[in-house]
């Protein structure tokens, strides 16, 4: 784990994890406003605090994605609905369901899934490690894409069984990180991933560990309202990385605890 102390160390440690304009950038990144939080996926936290195991915890992910997609399928855009029927991740069970799909949308709209959210862009993700919790040291977490994909394979040979294994009780535990087949204008903005284990009682931190795929720069609380002005100068604000009214809402919350006192309507 590596600690900045200002500014610019920060952005000397990010030049080392510069991404090639490549279809799998090597480094993704995650912003959490907490260095003390694992990277354990929302849907996860549910289950260990109801104590399920894992039959009933694919049982209660099934019934959550069916009870999703069948109202969010009245509400979502036309298209949204189109990709998840066409998408080649659809179950092979004849249940018709795109489960890794819906997870996306699901994840989108502060539904539980046992997905993580990563971005392309270390910017973006430094947002989300400081946007919120000022009274707490928060982290930015980098993945190695290459390393993430080469371990799972020594688990999983074939990754074309890793949307089936998402159902069965016996499969091993695998970890990928994917790009969204139903992509939207907030994944786009975000320029998101994300990644997703065949068990779904599992934290990925551990994982990613095994791969030697992991690295941490924890953010100390003290730096949060700086960095956030300054990525607020790079255009990285609610604004940008929220399209449409409810990212301009949080962008006026923003603008209020960043705002300089020098400030005069003239």
């Amino acid at each position: 784990m590596k600690r900045v102390n200002n500014w610019k160390e920060l952005v000397d440690e990010l030049a080392g994890f510069t991404n090639l304009q490549t279809l799998h950038p090597q480094h993704l990144f995650r912003g959490q406003a907490s260095a003390e939080w694992t990277l354990e996926p929302s849907f996860i936290r549910i289950v260990k605090k109801r104590g399920l195991n894992k039959p009933q915890a694919l049982q209660l992910e099934r019934e959550a994605v069916n009870k999703f997609s069948i109202s969010g399928s009245k509400l979502l855009p036309l298209e949204y609905t189109i990709d998840l029927t066409l998408s080649r991740f659809k179950s092979q069970d004849g249940a018709g369901l795109d489960f890794m799909g819906w997870f996306v949308v699901m994840q989108n709209h502060g539904a539980p899934t046992r997905t993580l959210d990563w971005s392309c862009s270390p910017w973006a993700a430094l947002y989300f490690a400081c946007c919120e919790q000022d009274g707490l040291d928060g982290a930015l977490w980098i993945a190695d894409f290459a390393k993430v994909m080469q371990y799972a394979k020594t688990v999983m040979p074939n990754l074309e069984d890793f949307g089936a294994a998402m159902g069965e009780l016996k499969a091993p535990d695998v970890l990928v990180v994917l790009m969204a087949y139903n992509t939207n204008q907030r994944i786009e903005s975000q320029q998101g991933r994300f990644s997703i284990c065949t068990n779904p009682l599992v934290d990925h931190q551990p994982l990613l560990e095994k791969a030697e795929a992991l690295e941490k720069i924890e953010i100390p609380k003290e730096l949060k309202h700086s960095i956030m002005i300054e990525l607020a100068q790079m255009n990285i604000s609610a604004k940008t990385l929220f399209p449409g009214i409810d990212g301009l809402g949080r962008s006026v919350t923003e603008y209020c605890n960043l705002w300089d006192t020098s400030s005069v309507i003239q």
